[in-house]
């Protein structure tokens, strides 16, 4: 069982964003910079708070607590896990997963199919707490403590880059935000581009082309 399925531990992730709305708002800034025109679909939707904030319309998530409130925001969510997602070829410009890549099994089968789904002239942009940043490290030291971050790995922009680029897709732009610790952010922070500053990067990839 996951730590999102169940209904208490979905309302604590709501509250955190409640409590902490400027980080919020800065980490949707910097994936907005990179944020592609076209037909969007969020892998790992969650509540679809993301998503509703960037103008995504669809989404899945494994967890039927967090697809519920998702469905009240609006959304058209499919229950199913990221490896498998119910569409041909290059159906979307762009996929996005948000916070999702620390939670995945198997990252690299979820990039192969997010590259499938957006095809040959697609996008995906991730966003994620770098694991060699601030907030990262303290995420790692508290990892036991915490009902969220105790399965959760936290790779650093390096890593992110590479399986971006194993599964297909060529780094086009990256973004960084959270420069500060997260409980003195009071208002929200203007993204700067590259990363190894900011606890919160977004890097947006680009389907090669195949030779």
């Amino acid at each position: 069982m996951s730590v999102f399925d169940s209904i208490e531990n979905v309302a604590r992730y709501e509250a955190w964003f409640a409590s902490h709305r400027a980080v919020f708002e800065s980490e949707a800034a910097a994936l907005r910079t990179l944020l592609p025109h076209g037909t969007g679909f969020e892998v790992g939707i969650g509540t679809g708070i993301f998503a509703r904030k960037l103008g995504i319309r669809m989404g899945n998530d494994p967890s039927e607590a967090m697809l519920e409130l998702a469905r009240k925001r609006g959304l058209l969510v499919y229950r199913c896990t990221g490896d498998r997602l119910p569409f041909h070829d290059g159906y979307f410009d762009f996929t996005l997963m948000v916070t999702t890549i620390c939670f995945l099994d198997n990252p690299g089968a979820v990039l192969n199919e997010c590259r499938r789904v957006v095809g040959p002239n697609g996008s995906i942009i991730v966003g994620f707490v770098d694991g060699e940043s601030p907030v990262g490290r303290a995420y790692q030291n508290q990892a036991q403590r915490s009902v969220f971050y105790r399965d959760a790995t936290f790779y650093s922009t390096g890593q992110v880059r590479q399986m971006l680029h194993d599964a297909g897709f060529s780094i086009d732009g990256v973004q960084q935000t959270l420069f500060a610790p997260l409980s003195s952010i009071t208002s929200a922070e203007t993204p700067r581009e590259g990363w190894g500053e900011g606890s919160f990067v977004v890097v947006r990839g680009r389907s090669r082309q195949p030779v």
